[in-house]
């Protein structure tokens, strides 16, 4: 079984946007729609995506701008959230299927639960079965501000870019369980090396504000996943989210950070099978 997911096609939401995308079609009614967090790949997915692709179900993965084998740009417009949501929703309508479950991490939870905000305060149906959100951003009203909390904020990009070996030690330190393999911690640095401050930067200052009471009105059943020990994402703020989202369950793992689709992928395969296995029992409900 390959350790990485199938050779990208290019996907174009609009000229210019190239998004590197994998699939697996099986013809079936059920799709899964795996997003990831800002700096991450579609590659982070793989031991779902080689757990799943045994399985009657459509499979739909891709990266992010300027993420993984995605085009990159300099233009710090191309990174607000509403042109990555508008992304999302390209590959949805791209990928139809009867029954949609998106699986998201970080940041890319923040996006999903914008692009569904602003479906229903538009009065829109919200096309998807289930959402299972791991580790999800913060909700504040901006993502805006500094990027480290401190000195190295005054200083140029390029400047703290001679520094980004120790930036990464620092990230992980609050990302990952102190108990992650050497082996997983240096194959996630060569993934990521291409990942730049400026579109970490970016993407942080063009997160737009949710409405919260618009996540109320969010019935679609969610399941929330917390890393007992994640560092960027305290369970804490994870609760504020599961407090607003009617409809929404909460895990904590333990012995487990941000990372979780990687560093406990028995209980979030377990977990999409279990959520998979309800889409397809309400359904049969409902006929």
């Amino acid at each position: 079984m390959t350790n990485t997911l199938e050779n990208s096609v290019a996907f174009w939401r609009i000229p210019g946007r190239k998004l590197a995308l994998s699939s697996i079609d099986k013809g079936s009614s059920t799709a899964i729609f795996f997003l990831h967090g800002l700096g991450g790949n579609r590659q982070q997915w793989r031991l779902q995506w080689n757990y799943f692709a045994q399985k009657d179900v459509n499979l739909v993965a891709w990266d992010c701008l300027a993420h993984g084998d995605s085009a990159r740009s300099q233009h710090q417009k191309a990174f607000d959230s509403e042109c990555s949501v508008k992304d999302l929703a390209a590959v949805l309508d791209a990928f139809p299927a009867r029954k949609k479950l998106i699986v998201a991490h970080s940041f890319g939870c923040r996006l999903v639960l914008e692009w569904l905000a602003n479906l229903h305060e538009t009065g829109q149906p919200l096309p998807i079965n289930g959402l299972i959100l791991l580790g999800p951003a913060s909700l504040a009203p901006s993502l805006k501000g500094p990027l480290f909390g401190s000195w190295l904020d005054r200083l140029p990009l390029w400047v703290v870019s001679l520094g980004k070996p120790w930036l990464q030690k620092r990230f992980e330190k609050l990302a990952w369980h102190p108990g992650t393999s050497s082996e997983l911690l240096r194959r996630e640095r060569r993934a990521t090396r291409r990942n730049s401050l400026f579109m970490i930067g970016a993407v942080r200052n063009g997160a737009r504000p949710i409405n919260h009471e618009s996540l109320r009105h969010i019935s679609i059943p969610t399941h929330i996943v917390a890393g007992e020990q994640d560092g960027i994402v305290p369970v804490a703020e994870i609760q504020k989210l599961h407090a607003l989202l009617p409809a929404s369950t909460l895990n904590v793992l333990s012995n487990c950070g941000h990372q979780i689709m990687l560093e406990r992928p028995l209980d979030v395969n377990d977990i999409i099978e279990r959520e998979l296995r309800r889409i397809s029992d309400s359904e049969g409900n409902a006929t």
